[in-house]
């Protein structure tokens, strides 16, 4: 079209030589006469009709094309829409790149996927007859050649169809997978956290760890059952962590953080159940050890006595031989030490027993201890009591039958044998457990000197009557019941004082339990009230008030210093008679409440040390607060005051005023570590630590030291004092009012020495440079005028010719370039084009203006074609935006 316009314009161009030639030609054939007249009539008429024909060619010429033109126009247009179409389509598949890791977000997605991919076949008609259209355009082209760049667009339009439709199902089928994925995801996540749930229920309900051997043993079996079960979900967990890992790499941010949560939630819950479960284990194991061996000695010590007391019962017929009722007694005698041996065995485990009976937490386990206890003791005093009765009753035997001497021996050995254990100096204090069975022991020997009451008053009668009735010396009588008498007196006077000494150290023994039981517990509420004492408060009232408060705490604890040292100075008492059994029970007792003490004494000094410190530094962070405010004012208002001060225009001023501005800036620097001393004092604990530094660097030359920013001091920290929050705002201010003084002077200094350079400036001094940095590129004058001209159009506007040569990476400034756009736009209207870009670069060269017609043509043709293209262009843009 654009050659036809030219082919036109030069057949229209020869109207007037076709004018001039009739013009002549009539005024020859007016000249003429005859032949000559009437041959060139027939010439001009020649001319005329071929010009004609010219004329009608060239108008169908032109209909033909413009008829063509806007069928082209029309298609090319369609099809440039559907490929804009096509493009945005292809732009939202790409910019959707990451899929939903939760089911409700990869639902969403996959239903938008469908929406658009219904939009998409409702485009295959208008597709398909866009492609029936151009192919029916191609054959009816006269010129194959001329048809190419419809055919192109066809090729990129089925190309790019095609693209589309694939990357359409390859979407789809992701988001299909990524939605059974996050459907299978969401599924077993639910799942295990229903599980971890009934768990977590399974573990709180269950009961504490039974003392009773068969109980314990039940639980341990149900515990089996829940450890294997736990341990069978541990696959899952890890399937559900590599899951949810494969999910956050394709999901969306805000899926990525609620998976990562889930997830993390999830794995606390579970390591929290393990590690229950192994708690859970540890405690019934230990249980069960201890339920075992309290069993087993029991057991143990149970069928002991009842094989005793069934060998008591089968002993019951005493004979009349002397000889024999002497075995007999030598017998019961190896069974009654026997009997003795079993007493450490019944006290260790009465104590056991009494220990696990304070420490069963179910009743039922407390009543079946208490049971089994009583059941053993019982057994334990019949026992016994059937002994001192066969004693008894031998003893008896051996008298009747006329043994007298052996009898009274035989009382009196043991009367022996018994009275060292009743001496004062056997040791009876310890604690209540060791004092309560020393009491119930001493109650079986009363039990056991009662009976032996009878024996004792059927000697003396014997006696007496033996003395009476013998005819030979009875001295050795009436000396052996004189020893029998004091003896008897004596065990019976000191088996009074014992039983009186066993209840005053069972007095004293719980005295001690309870003042140390007292203590502790009082030890236990002070170390919690030392230990959540919680942050300390930033105003002087309220931290005056807690030093108030912590003094009468101390003071509190000074008071109790006495109450342990009486503890502990009934400890040392009970220590000096002490039992050897129980000697490593008090010293315990005694070693815990001091350390305790002394421990809780520690803690509340150094908490008095803390609040008296953090009061002292609150002092000196107020009148350091108070300084820096102060200086704050003071140097808002110079900043302000040198602000409103004009610049001066000497370059020497300019820098001293630089030299005193960095001055201000060093001393600023210096007192930012006074501003985060304060700042920090007043954060609140959530916040985290500030990593406050900026390295502000003038723009050319001048470096400022690295120094916190108060932008970032501001905004990461959360203050709660309003003075802190104001010297952080006033920091900030003064901060960034420092800043842009700085940046007005280092301007003002760059200004001065350009313009200083620029009073030498010599436009072919930067001609001649920029020509050599040009060869330097190896760059051509024309293509970076035609980079610069965007719409082609031959003429460059001067701020389009500065920006241009400043973006180039030219070394010049601003202010040469103003000028240089001076020289450059030699007419003055504002636009630059070709010929005045290259005439100011080549002064000496005029060769680039076109002179002859067929330059002026070509010129002209460059020119209509630039034109051409231009309106074409705004013609699409604006179907395109239609």
């Amino acid at each position: 079209m654009n050659i036809e316009k030219v082919l036109r314009n030069d057949v229209l161009s020869h109207r007037s030589t076709v004018d001039t030639v009739n013009k002549a030609g009539r005024e020859l054939q007016e000249s003429s006469a005859g032949d000559e007249a009437s041959h060139l009539k027939q010439r001009l008429q020649r001319l005329n009709s071929s010009w004609e024909a010219v004329l009608l060619r060239t108008q169908e010429r032109q209909g033909q094309l413009e008829a063509a033109l806007h069928q082209a126009e029309g298609f090319h247009g369609e099809v440039e829409d559907f490929l804009q179409w096509l493009r945005r389509s292809e732009s939202q598949l790409a910019a959707s790149k990451p899929t939903g890791g939760l089911p409700e977000t990869a639902r969403e997605q996959l239903q938008q996927h469908m929406e658009l991919q219904s939009q998409f076949a409702a485009r295959e008609e208008l597709y398909l007859s866009l492609l029936d259209k151009g192919h029916r355009m191609l054959l009816s082209r006269e010129d194959p050649g001329a048809g190419s760049n419809t055919e192109q667009n066809l090729t990129l339009l089925e190309h790019k169809w095609e693209a589309l439709r694939s990357k359409m199902e390859e979407r789809k089928g992701k988001l299909e997978e990524a939605l059974s994925l996050a459907t299978g995801f969401q599924s077993s996540l639910q799942d295990f956290i229903n599980w971890l749930t009934q768990a977590e229920q399974i573990l709180n309900l269950a009961q504490p760890p039974s003392l009773l051997l068969d109980t314990v043993l039940f639980q341990i079996d149900e515990h089996k059952v829940f450890v294997n079960e736990v341990n069978t979900h541990r696959d899952q967990i890890l399937a559900l962590d590599k899951a949810g890992v494969q999910l956050k790499f394709s999901s969306q941010k805000q899926d990525v953080v609620l998976i990562k949560n889930l997830l993390l939630s999830v794995q606390g819950r579970w390591e929290k159940v393990v590690q229950r479960s192994l708690e859970r284990g540890r405690a019934l194991d230990e249980a069960r050890k201890r339920a075992k061996q309290f069993h087993e000695a029991w057991r143990k010590l149970s069928d002991w006595l009842e094989e005793a007391e069934k060998q008591l019962n089968s002993e019951l017929e005493i004979s009349n031989d002397p000889d024999k009722i002497k075995l007999q007694l030598s017998q019961h005698k190896e069974f009654q030490k026997t009997l003795g041996g079993k007493q450490p065995v019944y006290d260790t485990m009465a104590r056991s027993g009494r220990s696990m009976k304070e420490k069963a937490s179910q009743p039922e386990d407390r009543q079946r201890l208490d049971n089994l206890l009583g059941e053993v003791r019982d057994k334990w005093d019949t026992v016994c009591g059937k002994s001192v009765e066969r004693q008894h009753k031998l003893e008896e035997a051996l008298l009747f039958s006329g043994q007298f001497a052996d009898a009274l021996q035989a009382l009196v050995d043991w009367l022996y044998r018994v009275e060292p254990q009743l001496s004062e100096e056997q040791p009876v204090h310890g604690d209540v457990d060791l004092v309560s069975n020393l009491l119930d022991a001493h109650k079986v020997f009363q039990k056991e000197l009662g009976k032996r009451t009878g024996s004792v008053q059927a000697l003396k009668r014997s006696a007496r009557e033996l003395i009476d009735t013998a005819r030979d010396d009875t001295t050795w009588v009436k000396v052996q019941l004189q020893e029998l008498s004091t003896r008897w007196d004596s065990v019976c006077s000191l088996s009074v004082i014992k039983q009186t000494r066993l209840e005053q150290a069972l007095k004293q023994a719980e005295e001690f339990r309870a003042a140390v039981q007292q203590l502790l517990e009082w030890l236990s509420e002070a170390e919690q009230t030392l230990r959540f004492r919680g942050l300390l408060p930033d105003e002087r009232d309220m931290l005056q008030s807690l030093i108030d408060l912590h003094k009468e705490f101390m003071k509190n604890v000074e008071e109790k210093r006495v109450d342990v040292n009486k503890a502990a100075g009934m400890g040392e008492e009970i220590l000096t008679v002490c039992h050897p059994d129980c000697i490593t029970t008090i010293k315990h007792w005694i070693t815990i409440i001091r350390a305790r003490f002394e421990e809780v004494m520690t803690w509340a000094k150094q908490h008095q040390q803390r609040l008296e410190t953090a009061l002292a530094e609150l002092v000196n962070n107020t009148e350091l607060l108070d300084q820096l405010l102060s200086w704050l004012q003071w140097a808002e208002t110079t900043l302000i005051q040198r602000d409103q001060e004009p610049l001066p225009q000497n370059i020497e001023l300019v820098k001293e005023r630089i030299a005193e501005h960095q001055s201000f800036m060093e001393e600023m620097t210096r007192k930012q570590p006074d501003v985060d001393k304060v700042t920090k004092t007043y954060k609140r604990k959530t916040a985290g630590p500030s990593s406050l530094s900026l390295a502000e660097k003038s723009r050319a030359r001048k470096a400022l030291p690295h120094s916190p920013s108060p932008l970032q001091l501001s905004a990461q920290s959360e203050l709660k004092s309003p003075r802190v929050t104001q010297l952080s705002a006033r920091w900030q201010q003064v901060w960034l009012l420092a800043l842009d003084r700085q940046r007005k002077l280092n301007d003002a200094l760059d200004r001065l020495e350009e313009l200083k350079e620029f009073a030498n400036f010599d436009f072919d001094v930067w001609r001649k440079k920029y020509m050599r940095w040009m060869n330097h590129k190896k760059s051509r004058v024309m293509d970076f005028f035609r980079r610069i001209d965007r719409d082609q159009d031959g003429k460059i506007t001067r701020q389009e010719f500065i920006d241009g040569i400043l973006a180039s990476k030219f070394p010049t400034s601003k202010l040469e370039m103003m000028a240089v756009a001076d020289i450059f736009d030699g007419d003055g209207d504002g636009y630059i084009d070709y010929y005045e870009f290259v005439a100011a670069l080549h002064p000496n060269k005029d060769a680039y203006r076109p002179t002859t017609d067929a330059d002026k043509i070509e010129d002209e043709v460059t020119r209509q074609v630039a034109s051409e293209g231009k309106r074409f262009q705004k013609n699409r843009s604006r179907r395109t935006s239609r």
